[in-house]
């Protein structure tokens, strides 16, 4: 395999930490203008209290979801739930979480350079 094509198409991480305090808070998820593909994502340690949102350029990828249906262990870096979307570069990536209870939490983003279909 090319070096390039392999470098390209490879699996990237990149990690979050979000404070969710009582109610609703809104954070955008910034990734390198080279992602061409959004490929899924992870919690870490979300709690039961928070409601998520997940919108990718307009597009409500989770419309409404308690937030530890995503939960990893953190032990395994590749388990991640995927949500394959195509990216420009100049994306705008919001996760909303909606908490009864502050919540402390992590979230991993994984995305390509280029697009695999």
């Amino acid at each position: 395999m090319d070096e390039k094509v392999a470098y390209e198409t490879g699996i990237r991480c990149k990690g979050f930490a979000i404070s969710a305090a009582t109610g609703q808070t809104e954070t955008t998820l910034d990734l390198s203008g080279f992602a061409k593909q959004f490929c899924g994502l992870a919690f870490v340690d979300c709690s039961a209290t928070s409601i998520v949102q997940l919108v990718v350029n307009n597009d409500v990828v989770i419309e409404s979801a308690n937030g530890q249906f995503f939960n990893s262990d953190g032990s395994n870096p590749r388990m991640y739930t995927e949500f394959n979307r195509p990216l420009t570069g100049q994306d705008t990536i919001t996760l909303k979480t909606t908490a009864t209870a502050a919540d402390n939490y992590s979230v991993l983003v994984y995305y390509r350079n280029a697009y695999v279909g």
